[in-house]
């Protein structure tokens, strides 16, 4: 007998959607490729249970008579390709004919469709590839289809699913690339419900808005570079939107959404004078290119993609954005000046500076570790602990310098001290990142940390991702001693944060706490560490923050009293010992 067999069509179907459907956000992609390649204006997607128990999307596109949505779902049939020629030359987004047989095979199918004008359409049934019913139905005006317990079939499948959060997320990921895609169009996303986007037909630069937040639309340079048969356009982000994590960056091939290193490395390689290693830049941009100089039949999703003149692209790419990258220099990240005016402006009318006078006497109190009372005085308060600290220090060769004893600051970074061995360097931001993991730690594990209240609420809106993962940590960050709630979709009011945490800053720090939180997380299991590291980095101290003798005395003194002075909770380094004996031998004194 032979060894060698040929597969059943059913098993072959579910090892291709093995290929195809990777997790219930392939389902999404290859639909909504779909009702696109049928023109339609409206496409709405509907989800439960992160995709795991439905995904339906719905569209005005073209339609389907009886003899089509029957052949749709036949493996390699398809209306985009006739011949050889046409794989070379491919202008929709979907092209093999095999997503929806694959798909089919691993699932329950409800699909419905009709032609555009006809009274009639049709309803089609399949179970686990098996056809079951089809009857006549009235028409939609396009197209539903409805897929029920994805992998139902294949359970060893189902089990490598993540949970419905992170399931959702995905989807997001590829509703909106669809979205920014093509901002002519109307596109709304449903979850359990709850209709999470709404998108009417808009400009590029207004679905970036609604897509992420309206702060965006104003910190977004224009991009638009025709030469010979390329071309480029969309929007790249000036620094205010440099983030430490990717997840905003969108590059569209003929308006098809593809991850290319030749593109990803173009525009990184133009942004480099601006940006470090680990920082990465928004931008959405397509790349038009003629289909016949770029081959998209090289992955099994379609998500990558293959240049005929690769370094050419690369140079085009390049070179393009870099000369935009010169309007983005002209933007510095950090306080906005018109809003800041205007916030110093509302509290000098309302008589606001002498409750904000008040609250800095508070916070200083409380950072020193000194009462209330105290904080009047610190005069004397501090000639007190620099006697002691002295005294000790000439016990003590290791212990870190008080009050008395010459503390500098150097390129304000670093706080330079003696102590009888030597020299003490340490690094200002991480020392303070410290301090605040350990307390924060604390406040998360022991008890909530003691707010304070804001004397104007800050309104911050948040792409649906990070509003996402702000509700994940929002119980630890109420425990730190932030206060918020929700203000609409993907809006929140913040009206309190940690006690001597700076005013002005709550939306970039919330949104950095986020990105770093996404990061620190795949390093750390524990949520509760991830989340303090995340504030603590965050909202420590920064490089080139100028601090007085007696901000650098509590910096350090503080310090001393953690578990682990020495490193930062990401494990950077944070005091450096230079020995008198080393010193010497450096002047060759020895």
């Amino acid at each position: 007998m032979s060894k060698i067999r040929i597969l059943p069509e059913t098993l072959t179907n579910k090892i291709a959607a093995g290929e195809v459907v990777q997790r219930p956000a392939s389902v999404v992609k290859e639909l909504m490729e779909n009702s696109i390649d049928a023109e339609a204006r409206t496409i709405t997607v509907i989800i439960k249970n992160g995709g795991k128990s439905l995904i339906q999307v719905v569209d005005d596109g073209n339609g389907m008579d009886r003899d089509d949505l029957l052949l749709a779902f036949e493996r390699y049939a398809t209306s985009k390709i006739k011949d050889e020629d046409d794989l070379s030359r491919i202008s929709t987004l979907g092209f093999r004919g095999e997503a929806l047989a694959s798909i089919a095979s691993v699932s329950i199918v409800d699909a419905v469709s009709g032609v555009k004008g006809d009274m009639e359409a049709y309803e089609l049934k399949i179970v686990g590839g098996e056809f079951k019913d089809i009857r006549p139905h009235s028409n939609i005006g396009g197209t539903s289809i409805s897929i029920r317990n994805l992998f139902f079939n294949v359970p060893a499948r189902r089990k490598f699913l993540k949970s419905a959060e992170i399931e959702l997320k995905n989807i997001i990921d590829i509703f909106r690339k669809f979205a920014l895609a093509y901002p002519e169009k109307s596109f709304v996303l449903i979850h359990n419900d709850r209709e999470i986007y709404n998108l009417r037909p808009s400009d590029l630069a207004d679905r970036i808005a609604e897509l992420y937040s309206p702060e965006y639309r104003k910190n977004i340079v224009e991009v638009s570079v025709e030469e010979r048969e390329l071309s480029i356009s969309g929007f790249i982000g000036n620094l205010n939107l440099i983030r430490p994590r990717r997840g905003e960056q969108t590059f569209f091939v003929n308006r098809r959404y593809v991850s290319n290193r030749t593109l990803s490395n173009a525009v990184i390689s133009a942004y480099r004078s601006v940006i470090s290693g680990d920082e990465y830049p928004f931008y959405c941009l397509n790349l038009m290119i003629p289909p016949d100089k770029v081959d998209v039949n090289v992955h099994p999703a379609k998500m990558e993609v293959k240049f005929r003149e690769d370094y050419r692209v690369f140079q085009f790419v390049k070179i393009s954005i870099g000369k935009y990258v010169e309007e983005v220099k002209k933007s510095i990240p950090g306080f906005d000046k018109p809003r800041i005016w205007e916030y110093y402006e509302t509290k000098k009318e309302s008589g606001g500076f002498a409750e904000e006078k008040d609250r800095e006497r508070k916070v200083t109190a409380e950072i020193a570790g000194l009462k209330l009372e105290d904080a009047d005085n610190r005069s004397q308060v501090w000639k007190e602990r620099a006697k002691k600290f002295s005294e000790h220090l000439k016990e003590e060769s290791s212990v870190p310098p008080g009050v008395g004893i010459p503390v500098f600051q150097f390129a304000e970074r670093y706080i330079i001290t003696q102590v009888k061995s030597g020299l003490v360097i340490i690094d200002q931001h991480v020392a303070h990142e410290r301090i605040l993991y350990e307390a924060a730690l604390k406040a998360v594990t022991q008890g909530s940390w003691k707010p304070q209240q804001l004397l104007f609420p800050q309104v911050i809106e948040l792409s649906a991702e990070d509003f996402s993962v702000l509700l994940e940590i929002l119980p630890y960050l109420n425990k730190i001693g932030f206060r918020m709630r929700e203000f609409g979709r993907n809006t929140i009011v913040v009206d309190a944060v940690p006690t001597g945490m700076r005013w002005g800053r709550e939306s970039t720090i919330i949104k950095e706490i986020i990105d770093t939180y996404v990061e620190y997380r795949k390093h750390e299991s524990s949520a509760v560490k991830s989340v303090a590291a995340s504030y603590a980095c965050k909202a420590a101290i920064k490089a080139g923050d100028k601090l007085s003798e007696e901000e650098m005395i509590n910096l350090v003194d503080r310090l001393f009293t953690t578990s682990n002075p020495y490193f930062c909770p990401h494990g950077r380094p944070i005091i450096v010992n230079l020995s008198l004996d080393e010193i010497d031998k450096r002047f060759k004194r020895k």
